[in-house]
């Protein structure tokens, strides 16, 4: 069973062997790593939407190595302390499914039910291939392919603020967690880049809805290899952005100290219990 709507016309879908079908008579293939792309050509901002195949591998490779692991063990842990039950989750913006990979293996006894969406493509084949438990799509998160009121946990984990869409296709007691960098994230790698390190934006818009609680997550980690390096400058903006000597100087280190601080800010359609500990 499939758990996405037709992105055309809203209807049902129901799967075929190849792939999907709706009611209307919409047809969307399979692809051989398992995902559906459900991104209309009218919704692309180019051929090639979102993080390009050299982004996403080298973030892929990062991840996997576990330096933010303790990030995605924070939010399993609100999210076990929050909904202690199974759950259907749907980690929007999911890039290579490493969150949301991470907090399925966790919750394995609770038998959610797992959905992660993003409009790279590069990005969702590795996600839907490394992870046979998550529903995968690709999608803009400006335009879920979802029904109303049909998650109870979204996750937003550095990914675009589109706020008012999570809110419709949360349930009402729906919980929106998102992930953010503080003003000390990568802030020795930025010092190295740039000459003038302008402090990150970290305020989280809400659109009015309420806020449950703001979590702080903080520590160093360190990089112990140029392929480590690399990857890290690869798979954000700052490869782009920066000088091309200082980016070239920094890719040639053998080892890097980092501070990882984040910030996860959770919202509700309505309030939760807020004395509860986790």
């Amino acid at each position: 069973m499939l758990h996405f709507i037709c992105p055309v016309c809203g209807a049902k879908i129901n799967e075929t062997n190849s792939g999907c079908e709706c009611s209307a008579g919409h047809t969307f293939d399979r692809s051989k790593e398992g995902y559906f792309n459900l991104l209309l050509s009218n919704c692309k901002n180019s051929k090639d939407p979102g993080d390009n195949k050299e982004m996403v591998n080298a973030r892929h490779a990062f991840l996997e190595l576990g330096f933010y692991a303790p990030l995605a063990q924070k939010i399993t842990d609100i999210i076990t302390s929050l909904k202690p039950f199974s759950q259907t989750i749907l980690d929007a913006g999911t890039g290579t499914g490493f969150y949301i990979g991470y907090i399925s293996d966790k919750r394995k006894p609770y038998k959610d039910l797992f959905l992660g969406t993003d409009i790279s493509k590069n990005a969702v084949k590795i996600a839907a291939r490394n992870n046979k438990n998550v529903e995968c799509t690709v999608a803009s998160v400006y335009s879920l392919p979802y029904p109303d009121k049909s998650a109870d946990i979204i996750t937003c984990i550095f990914s675009p603020y589109a706020i008012n869409e999570y809110m419709r296709v949360l349930k009402d007691d729906g919980l929106l967690i998102i992930v953010s960098p503080k003003e000390n994230h990568l802030i020795q790698l930025r010092k190295l880049l740039y000459s003038q390190v302008n402090p990150l934006e970290t305020e989280v818009p809400t659109a009015g809805f309420p806020v449950l609680k703001e979590e702080i997550i903080s520590y160093n980690f360190t990089l112990t290899s140029s392929e480590d390096i690399a990857n890290l400058l690869t798979m954000t903006p700052y490869v782009y952005r920066a000088p091309a000597e200082k980016v070239n100087a920094v890719k040639n280190s053998s080892s890097l100290e980092l501070t990882a601080d984040f910030k996860i800010t959770l919202l509700t359609k309505h309030a939760i219990d807020q004395r509860r500990n986790y």
